[in-house]
């Protein structure tokens, strides 16, 4: 078919949702119409708010790319992003750009019209289930979704009246799942005999909700989602759902995009037939249509790489590192926890001009660095993209730091999943502590590190979540192990230390910590008083009247400690 050209996708996050089905249908329709897609998206672990981690758009340069598909439907979480990457993208890009979603400031904007697939699903729940009284739940009056119009057509259909009464909007959140439940239980509204829901996270909300409240789903009331996502086949109750056509949505997007890069008529997609399936939340329970072998299949997959993920020590390895040759050799040791992917890049951001690939699979080995250009994904030489069918670019950010890029290519349409997105979280984790260790910005020196323990100041670094700290030693009131962790225990936190408890008995032995049980290195100078129990164990309080056991083991030596203080 001759050389591939390039498309550009523009997303705030890969979910491992409904969504991505768009992105699916992009990449196999770029693939059919011999285009490389390449994605650049956000990876946030909160949707709700971002660190920096927008830099990741900086990267793009519109001049490599033959069009751009802008997702705006991914910005949902974060409409003021949406607005100004739209504004962004009409300035800088002179290329075709097909939007999913919503834009008045960029053309050839479309979301889909569903109100077939609601139709359908809220058919479904009047002929089946003979129910004369539903509400619409969810979305604002005039948002221009049409589904709620497919719902009015459903109810007009079959001779229900359709009033003010049976729209209840309220947002794309729980909190208008959580009202309408309140009023249900509390006699402000009719109680219906089922609720059609704008999408299955709603409807899982709103199922939790009606049984705080002692309403049971389907005993009492019907319950539907749409857009068939992992939410509805939940742990829970399976909520009966249907699909929203977002694969078709995607290749439509591709295709109309191909059209406007070369002029051909746009290649025509048949629309897929509307999908139902019923779940527990209606009384069917799940139909043919839901794979099972598929489902086991996929479930068996994330168990192997959850295990695999697990058992990495990744975050021992990387607060371990000493300098940036030691990162090079962890990723070269761990990039197999990113599964199927064709090649993997990962650059650090020297300055506005350079970046520099620490390591790139089959390309750049543990042993080399390679600069080049800041408004390249990959460096020039690398030939993984020629023969990649989706290249995925995520932000390696660490508290509004940019501090680099990872690209990873595929060979076929594929999603990337929360391993990969945690991946790079580590990696910025673990750039972010040698950055902090060498005092100074990151680079190549050979400088001398200093040890994860600064004997001096009795400083180590710790974390609570996203959160890096650096704490005093004389702060710590105890460290004991939880499960794989090694915790330091102050009066007002519980923070994670990547050391062992062995490691940190040696290190702080002269500075006042004394084992006195298998999990538990205590900190003398924070003991205020002690009591023997009967079984030779004793009950010791420090500060704060945080009281811990020291074993029978232990016992002799803790006294012997206690009375040279």
């Amino acid at each position: 078919m001759g050389k591939k050209g390039n498309i550009c996708v523009i997303m705030a996050d890969v979910t491992e949702d409904y969504r991505d089905e768009y992105l699916i249908g992009v990449a196999k329709q770029a693939e059919k119409l011999n285009y490389v897609t390449t994605v650049f998206s956000m990876a946030l672990l909160n949707q709700q708010k971002t660190q920096g981690e927008e830099s990741v758009y900086d990267l793009i340069d519109f001049n490599k790319y033959d069009g751009v598909v802008f997702f705006e439907k991914s910005f949902s979480a974060n409409k003021s992003m949406g607005k100004r990457m739209e504004r962004y993208i009409s300035e800088k890009c002179n290329k075709p750009v097909v939007v999913l979603g919503n834009s008045t400031v960029l053309g050839d904007a479309f979301s889909g019209d569903y109100s077939r697939n609601i139709e359908l699903l809220t058919d479904h729940i009047i002929e089946q289930h003979n129910c004369e009284l539903l509400y619409f739940l969810g979305g604002y009056q005039g948002y221009a979704t049409k589904i709620d119009i497919g719902f009015m057509n459903s109810l007009k259909k079959h001779g229900i009246s359709v009033t003010d009464d049976n729209m209840i909007y309220g947002g794309f959140w729980r909190e208008c799942a959580d009202k309408l439940a309140e009023d249900i239980a509390y006699g402000n509204v009719e109680k219906p005999d089922a609720v059609i829901c704008y999408s299955d996270i709603i409807a899982f909300f709103f199922i939790k909700a009606l049984f705080r409240h002692g309403i049971r789903v389907p005993d009492d009331i019907i319950v539907t989602g749409f857009s068939a996502s992992t939410t509805a086949q939940n742990g829970i109750l399976s909520i009966t759902t249907c699909s929203c056509d977002t694969e078709y949505l995607g290749r439509i997007a591709v295709s109309r995009l191909h059209s406007l890069i070369s002029g051909e008529d746009e290649p025509q997609i048949i629309r897929p037939r509307p999908n139902i399936i019923t779940g527990m939340s209606c009384g069917c329970g799940t139909n043919q249509h839901h794979n099972m072998r598929r489902s086991l299949e996929m479930h068996e997959k994330r168990s192997v790489e959850d295990t695999h993920f697990a058992n990495s020590e990744l975050d021992e390895r990387l607060f371990a590192c000493r300098d940036i040759q030691d990162i090079s050799d962890v990723i070269s040791q761990t990039h197999y926890l990113i599964a199927d992917k064709s090649s993997l890049a990962v650059c650090l951001h020297i300055d506005k001009n350079i970046s520099r690939c620490l390591f790139m699979l089959d390309f750049i080995g543990k042993e080399d660095q390679v600069d080049f250009k800041s408004t390249d994904i990959l460096p020039p030489n690398a030939t993984q993209a020629d023969s990649s069918t989706i290249i995925y670019v995520l932000p390696i950010v660490f508290n509004d730091k940019n501090l680099g890029h990872i690209a990873v290519c595929y060979n076929k349409p594929t999603i990337y999943n929360a391993h990969f997105k945690n991946y790079t979280r580590h990696l910025a984790i673990g750039l972010e502590v040698l950055r902090i260790r060498n005092n100074a910005a990151l680079t190549l020196t050979e400088a001398s590190v200093p040890t994860e323990v600064d004997r001096k100041s009795k400083t180590l670094f710790a974390y609570s979540g996203e959160t890096l700290h650096r704490i005093s030693i004389d702060n710590v009131l105890y460290f004991e192990t939880d499960g794989r962790k090694t915790v330091a225990v102050l009066r007002s936190a519980r923070l994670v230390v990547r050391s062992s408890l062995s490691q940190l008995e040696e290190q702080y032995m002269d500075a006042g910590f004394l084992r006195v049980s298998k999990s538990t290195l205590l900190n003398i100078t924070k003991v205020t008083g002690y009591t023997p129990d009967s079984d030779r164990t004793m009950l010791v309080t420090l500060m704060g009247n945080v009281k811990i056991r020291v074993s029978r083991k232990f016992a002799s030596e803790f006294k012997a400690r206690i009375a040279d203080i």
